[in-house]
Order: C-alpha cells, then structure tokens, then sequence
C-alpha cells in the first residue's frame, strides 16, 4: 500500500501590472482567471489588494502607467508553472512578479 503525501503548501505573492486601457470588467475578468489557475491547481487566495493605476519609470509596451493588482495565495510548487504560463500569454499584463514568501 502506497501513501502518498499531500504537497507542501507555500505562501506566495504575486503582483500583476494590467494595461491601463482595460474597461473595469476586463480587468476584473482577468484577475478572475488568475484566481481560478490557483484554485484549481491546490491553491488558494489570501488576499487581493487592488493597488490602482500607477506611473511607470519608464515607458513598457509605449505605456507610461499600468494598473497594479497584489495577490497573495497558498498553493503547491507544482501549481507555479501552470499559473507562470498562463501570466506570459496574457497580452493585457504588461508585467508580473511572482515570489514566494518566507514561511516564519
């Protein structure tokens, strides 16, 4: 008889630049996906922190501001590709960081 352990669950934090043209339900519609590829990959979200429109530094995508949006979720290391992959082809996010957080 095989016992299989569960996957350790990490703390993670993700922020999400979208592009500023994006009518309210699109952005609401995208992070909606965001939060579904962590659920269903074992996660699940902590918090969501709406940060709003922000100006860049410098121009990305001939953009100079971005509309920002901080999650913070729980999930297994194998859920971080699916949800990387499906960040990278998303053409409304200009920019992503996802890190994980220390476990203290």
């Amino acid at each position: 008889m095989l016992i299989q352990s569960m996957p350790r669950i990490r703390p993670y934090e993700l922020m999400v630049v979208l592009d500023p043209d994006l009518a309210p339900e699109q952005q609401d519609q995208i992070v909606e996906r965001i939060k579904t590829v962590i659920t269903s990959n074992g996660g699940q979200i902590q918090e969501m922190i709406p940060w709003g429109r922000r100006r860049f530094c410098y121009p990305i995508r001939r953009r100079m501001e971005g509309q920002y949006v901080l999650m913070r979720a729980e999930m297994p290391a194998h859920a971080v590709a699916p949800l990387e992959r499906a960040l990278r082809i998303t053409e409304e996010i200009l920019r992503y960081l996802l890190v994980r957080l220390d476990e203290e």
